[in-house]
This record gives structure tokens, C-alpha cells and sequence, in this order.
């Protein structure tokens, strides 16, 4: 009898310490769906995913059929539900705003996880869609099949704020952006003034041919199309230009760095031309990497410009771009200059730190800042030849990532 008032005594305090625990918790019953798992194991099935694929049912089978049974106090103010009666019933409410989770969760629970968590979108039952992160325990046998545990923790303020810093840095990297195309100004000019020229020059050579007596239509029609390809190549400048100092939110997209480099590239041309500057590129083939391509060319044309700035006319830039043996993608930039002064080796990427009379000393903060947000790294040293080196690793696209990429695509 002292053996049975124990236990249920025990039974009694875990009942309240759940009940009051101020984390929002919810007890599920999922038996019903466990069995379904064993069978689908017996009949040889080792892997939920491609199941599901085509049997996309079964997720709402489990949706209707795995139960809340209990729920905090907590969880009842998160729902914004009047009693915890109202959270009993079929876990599908969970999952309205996030029906991939549910696959998730059921993936990881045939797997025969212990826990499983992601940050999802829940709808509340007052309205409300919150952020929150979601941390499903799974029972282990030889332990009761019916107790599973749902703890949700609200990150919508967290994620606000995060969202609000993230629109912060983007102001502040386009503003950078915008300074750097000031710095550019007649490289720019110079490079929309090609295609300018020479759709002017083969117009009026057409009227010439059209003012004749006997036009040459075969003529006119070759020079009409040169015209056709100046305007196409001047709309694609304008455009390249546009995107750059447009605002917008990161976006994040599978690239290959190469081809990122050669469009940065094309912001220095001029200069390069102008000032018989030697711009060598060495490139290896490379896994795509996950990045923003306006900010990813935005780094490196800072890092030309700064090369530029720095080396006399005729002076020398190399640009290489490898895969490392970790799988990680470098790009190197490094001159012929006189490189960075050592007493300010470990300064150039704070923020307000400058050496040029007439910089601000934002840019290679900025640079730093979006390769950080990248997962990547940025390091610069000087050559024992002389001239400043910097260098940028970034890591390549994950299968999880591609996946996740292609699927917001959709």
C-alpha cells in the first residue's frame, strides 16, 4: 500500500511540475502512428522519405491520429486557448502553418531519433503566427509508447529583431555600394558610353545607305542589327548597374563564385584599361556555394578597387580561385603594392578605420560583415614579395542546402 501511495504521489508531482513549468509543453499519445511505423518496417521499408513521397497520406493519417492529451499552462497562454481543453485533439493544429515539419518529425521518429527540433510557423488559436522553435522528445523502448513530449519556445520578437538587424546591414551595405559606384563613376560612364557610341555611329551610317538612291537593304539590316546588340549590351550595363545599388534583402541562391568574380570584374574594367594595369585570373572548377550574388560581387570589387587605389600605373593584380582540401572555396587577391603598413595589419576590417585621406573606412568592415554572414572567413596579410593579400573562404553548398534552395524556388 506504501508502494502504491509512493508512485502515485511521484505521478502527482511530475502532473504539477509540468503543469506549472513555465516552458509551454505539450503530452501527445502517438501510438497509433508508432504502430503503422512497425509495420511499415516489417514489410522492408528502411526509409520514410520516398514513402511518403508517395503515399502523402499517410502525414495526414498521422496528423488526425497522433493526439494532444495534456497540456501546461503555458502552452495554453501561447495558443491563446481558454483552457487546455481546447488543445486536446488531434496534433494537426500544430502543423497547420508548417506541413513539411510534420514530414520532418515523422522522418525522424521512424529513424528512431530521441529528439528532433526545428524553428517552424505555428498559427495560434486566436490568429496569431508566431516563430517558434519546436523540440519533440520521442519515447524509447522499453518506455511507455504514449508519452511524447512537445516543447515549444515563441522566438517571434527574436526573429523581429534579428529581421530588423538583418534590414540594418543591408541599408548600411548598400549605402557601401553606392559610395563604390561613386568611386567608379567614370569607369562606369566610359563603359555605358561604348554601346552609346556605337549605336550612334551604325544609325547614322544607316541613314547614309537609306539617303542613296538604290539603299543597300543588306547593308542597312547588318547595321540595324549592330545597333539591336549596342542597345542590348548598354540595357545589360545599366542593368548590372541598377541591381547593385538597388535595395534589397539578401537572397540566398546557389553560385558558382567564378562566375561572380568575372562579373565584379567587369565594374574595374576601365580603370584597368586606363591605368595599364595587369589583372591576371586563375580559376579551378568549384562546387557552388550559398550566397547573395550583389553581395558576394560586392566584396570583391571593394577588394579591387582597394588593389587599384593602391598599385602605381602598369602595376600588377591577381586574382585565383581554388577548392581547398577541407571542401571550403578560396579566392585570393593580391597586388604588387606597397601592401598594408604593419602597425594597421590588424585594424583594416574595424569599422571607421581608414588610411586613404578621402575614405571613410566602411568598406572593408562591410566585407567582413557579409562574408561572416556567408560562414565564410576574410584574412589580410602582406607578401613577403611585396603587396597586400587578401583572402576569402567560403563553404560549399551543402545537399541540404540545394535541396532547401531549390524547394523555396519552387
Amino acid at each position: 500500500m506504501t508502494s502504491l501511495w509512493s508512485v502515485r504521489a511521484s505521478e502527482e508531482r511530475y502532473r504539477k511540475l509540468i503543469q506549472y513549468l513555465p516552458i509551454p509543453l505539450l503530452q501527445v499519445d502517438a501510438r497509433e502512428i508508432g504502430g503503422v511505423f512497425s509495420e511499415l518496417k516489417l514489410e522492408g521499408i528502411a526509409d520514410l522519405g520516398p514513402h511518403l513521397d508517395l503515399h502523402a497520406d499517410l502525414i495526414d493519417f498521422a496528423n488526425a491520429s497522433v493526439r494532444i492529451t495534456k497540456a501546461n499552462q503555458a502552452a495554453v497562454a501561447l495558443f491563446g486557448a481558454d483552457d487546455a481543453a481546447a488543445l486536446t485533439g488531434p496534433v494537426a493544429k500544430v502543423f497547420a502553418a508548417s506541413p513539411e515539419t510534420a514530414r520532418r518529425v515523422m522522418i525522424a521518429r521512424f529513424k528512431g531519433q530521441r529528439t528532433y527540433a526545428e524553428v517552424m510557423k505555428m498559427r495560434t488559436l486566436d490568429g496569431r503566427l508566431l516563430d517558434v522553435r519546436i523540440t519533440i522528445t520521442y519515447p524509447a523502448p522499453p518506455e511507455r509508447l504514449d508519452v511524447t513530449l512537445i516543447c515549444l519556445e515563441d522566438l517571434t520578437d527574436q526573429r523581429s529583431t534579428e529581421y530588423q538587424l538583418r534590414q540594418l546591414q543591408a541599408e548600411f551595405a548598400r549605402a557601401a555600394r553606392i559610395l563604390t559606384l561613386g568611386q567608379l563613376a567614370t569607369s562606369i560612364a566610359h563603359e555605358v558610353n561604348q554601346p552609346l557610341s556605337a549605336i550612334a555611329t551604325n544609325a547614322e551610317t544607316s541613314l547614309r545607305w537609306l539617303s542613296r538612291d538604290e539603299p543597300n537593304l543588306e547593308k542597312i539590316g547588318q547595321l540595324t542589327a549592330r545597333v539591336a546588340a549596342s542597345a542590348h549590351h548598354a540595357s545589360e550595363i545599366v542593368q548590372r548597374i541598377r541591381g547593385t545599388a538597388a535595395k534589397h534583402m539578401p537572397d540566398r541562391i546557389s553560385l558558382d563564385l567564378n562566375d561572380i568574380v568575372e562579373e565584379a570584374m567587369l565594374f574595374v574594367g576601365h580603370d584597368i584599361e586606363t591605368r595599364a594595369i595587369e589583372l591576371t585570373l586563375t580559376s579551378t572548377p568549384l562546387p557552388v556555394v550559398m550566397g547573395d550574388r550583389v553581395q558576394l560581387q560586392q566584396v570583391i570589387v571593394n577588394l579591387l578597387v582597394n588593389s587599384i587605389q593602391a598599385i602605381p600605373n602598369a602595376g600588377k593584380i591577381f586574382v585565383e580561385t581554388e577548392l581547398r582540401p577541407d571542401t571550403t572555396v578560396s579566392l585570393t587577391i593580391y597586388d604588387n603594392g606597397p601592401g598594408i603598413p604593419e602597425e594597421d595589419i590588424d585594424r583594416v576590417f574595424e569599422g571607421f578605420f581608414t588610411t586613404k585621406d578621402e575614405g571613410i573606412g566602411v568598406g572593408l568592415a562591410i566585407c567582413q560583415s557579409i562574408i561572416t554572414a556567408h560562414g565564410g572567413d576574410i584574412a589580410a596579410s602582406n607578401r613577403p614579395e611585396g603587396g597586400a593579400c587578401f583572402r576569402i573562404w567560403l563553404p560549399a553548398a551543402s545537399p541540404m542546402d540545394l535541396e532547401a534552395a531549390t524547394a523555396a524556388a519552387v
